[in-house]
């Protein structure tokens, strides 16, 4: 399996290489985009052996590497009831340095993918999934585009059996490695109206 660090822009084999086997003083390894960020200058410098174009373009796709935050909401979720409609809402919103002042032509490129093989603009796409893993089951997916913050609603079907459920749903980039993201969702699912019919049924004499 390849290297995340891979998809860098000039990183070959070599640096890679090199990057894998660092170690700050502190023990920490480089295991991501955002590790190379956060190396010293002279420590990057030396790792990557590269000229002052190549280094521009290290920054530049370092610095267009995508953190997203991911929170999500079960629409009525103390009322889900077996065999019926689940609504899921999902926001993701793109991380972004409190200290920068975007300007309109950096807003207007937010969610552009840093790739120079592309031919064109290519603007980053999201899926996000939602299945039950102990079972293999897809449940629903939906592909959106993402600048600065995205808010969207998926639906599936409640288990056809009353009790408590753990699913999981994957946010899961087109065009990036390393930021793939999972969370579960713990559903509890009632009962529906014909279920409690049959209990009571099966009770009287």
């Amino acid at each position: 399996r390849d290297s995340i660090l891979k998809q860098i822009p000039h990183f070959s084999d070599e640096i890679i290489h090199r990057c894998q086997a660092y170690e700050s003083d502190e023990g920490e390894k480089i295991e991501s985009i955002f590790d190379i960020l956060n190396l010293d200058d002279d420590v990057r410098n030396e790792l990557l052996r590269l000229g002052e174009s190549q280094m521009a373009d290290v920054a530049v796709f370092c610095n267009n590497y995508p953190s997203i935050d991911v929170s999500f909401e079960l629409v009525d979720a103390d009322n889900v009831v077996a065999g019926e409609v689940v609504s899921l809402k999902v926001v993701l919103e793109r991380e972004l340095d409190a200290d920068d002042e975007l300007t309109p032509e950096e807003v207007a490129g937010l969610g552009n993918v840093s790739s120079a093989h592309y031919p064109g603009i290519k603007q980053e796409g999201w899926w996000i999934v939602v299945g039950d893993t102990s079972t293999n089951a897809l449940l629903s997916l939906k592909r959106v585009t993402l600048k600065q913050k995205q808010g969207l609603q998926l639906e599936f079907m409640a288990p056809d059996e009353p009790g408590d459920y753990d699913l999981t749903m994957f946010c899961m980039s087109d065009s990036y490695l390393g930021c793939d993201q999972e969370y579960t969702i713990n559903l509890s699912v009632a009962a529906g109206d014909d279920d409690s019919d049959d209990d009571e049924e099966d009770e009287s004499p």
